[in-house]
């Protein structure tokens, strides 16, 4: 599989040179999602007020903690790629975020509609009904792998030439703040954040506490990801469990084709396709 991303734009500008057909997906689908509510058998205000409820708490809750990060990175004077020649664009970074927050709504919508009116859903805080703390442990741990594994490969098929006008905009954001930590394209957000519907599932049980533990988890990641600054000591705590970092992660937006790990960095070292590793096959040939 080819993973290099063809023509990535380095300024907000050049991002329109996407074919009209990837455009006229992405535009497409956030209409698409939202309408699926009217498939809901009944209460359907219910479904859009739980769409509204979960754009304006993701929103929200996002960008707001995006924004302080981004508040106190934005004053260091060590940068990873270095002082700024111009400034962040955080006004588009917050708009493709919010729109990022949409999309994952919709899918939130679904388990928060069947809360709302009574019907089971697959979250739950005891326990003994998630079916044990030895196998919410398996489970929970296995999870991490299986979406860290699913989160490299997406992003890896996002670079190849088809898929790749679908994760431009994200590119166009090539020395990031933490605001454009979700600021990926709709086909990208499904990709993403369709984990979050298998709430609704009532066999599919998730134990409240350590969900909403590693999705808060995974969101501060982000943040550090796209900071633009590195944390000496948060490097030498993440970097030995394999998780990703912010020197690790900007590396993929300077040079766009190596390090595709976004919550791990264990698939690009089976894989090889860190910065490192390419540079000591240029050495050997």
């Amino acid at each position: 599989m080819s993973s290099t991303a063809p023509d990535v734009p380095t300024t907000r500008k050049h991002s329109p040179g996407s074919p009209l057909w990837a455009k006229v997906i992405d535009r497409s689908l956030p209409f698409v999602l939202a309408g699926a509510g009217l498939l809901a058998p009944d209460h359907i205000g219910t479904f859009y007020l739980a769409l509204l409820v979960g754009f304006l708490g993701i929103a929200g809750a996002v960008l707001t903690g995006a924004a302080l990060v981004t508040l106190l990175s934005e004053r260091q004077a060590r940068r990873i790629q270095g002082p700024r020649t111009k400034p962040a664009p955080m006004l588009s970074e917050s708009k493709d975020t919010a729109l990022a927050a949409f999309i994952a709504a919709c899918f939130l919508a679904w388990p928060l509609w069947r809360l709302w009116t009574g019907r089971p859903i697959g979250l739950t805080w005891s326990v003994e009904d998630a079916g044990g703390f030895p196998l919410v442990l398996i489970q929970n741990t296995l999870a991490i792998f299986v979406l860290d594994a699913w989160l490299y490969w997406k992003h890896r098929l996002l670079h190849t030439k088809l898929l790749f006008p679908f994760h431009r905009a994200h590119h166009a954001y090539r020395d990031p703040t933490a605001l454009a930590g979700f600021a990926v394209g709709p086909v990208e957000s499904v990709m993403t954040f369709w984990p979050l519907v298998l709430v609704a599932l009532p066999e599919a049980k998730h134990y409240a506490p350590i969900y909403f533990t590693l999705v808060g988890g995974f969101i501060m990641l982000n943040y550090y990801l796209h900071c633009g600054v590195r944390i000496e000591l948060v490097e030498r705590l993440l970097s030995p469990l394999l998780l990703n970092t912010s020197a690790f992660h900007n590396i993929h937006h300077s040079h766009a084709d190596v390090n595709f790990g976004e919550a791990m960095t264990l698939w690009d070292r089976l894989c090889r396709t860190r910065l490192s590793d390419s540079r000591r096959g240029q050495r050997k040939s």
